[in-house]
């Protein structure tokens, strides 16, 4: 009997076109993704439910012996309906998708700024870091061979 799987579908503003409106679609067999209330996976059979994402790596294991899947994912919504697992994010980066370089040099700015920041703007740049150590790890991965449309 073939494993039960579940849809991902990831939909991001950039990744929609005429013919794909997501940035990845597929069967797998599990999704890790995480939440302002920590990490969650989803299988078949899931109940249904809406979660808020925060700035984490989603993992994709697709199962029948493909690699896992790792993307950088900053915020959004998930919500999970009939084996579907849908994911409105503003940003999703695949590690070859990453400008290491880039990131390195805005986390080590926001690292600076915390150290002279006031009470008030500490929650603001610990998210931002946060979001810029997700980038830095998801962008050390090796690449993840998803196609990605220009």
């Amino acid at each position: 009997m073939a494993d039960k799987k579940i849809e991902i579908r990831l939909l991001t503003p950039t990744a929609r076109s005429a013919t794909n409106p997501y940035k990845y679609q597929a069967e797998v067999n599990m999704v890790i993704l995480r939440t302002t209330t920590g990490d969650r996976g989803f299988l078949h059979g899931h109940e249904a439910c809406s979660v808020v994402l925060d700035a984490g790596i989603l993992r994709i294991i697709p199962g029948d012996g493909a690699p896992e899947l790792k993307a950088a994912v900053l915020s959004g919504i998930a919500q999970m309906d009939d084996n579907v697992l849908t994911i409105i994010t503003e940003s999703a980066e695949w590690p070859e998708e990453i400008d290491r370089i880039r990131v390195a040099t805005h986390r080590e700015e926001l690292i600076n700024r915390i150290t002279k920041a006031k009470a008030a703007e500490l929650d603001d740049l610990k998210k931002e870091l946060r979001a810029a150590e997700v980038l830095m790890a998801v962008g050390a991965l090796p690449s993840s061979g998803v196609a990605h449309e220009k």
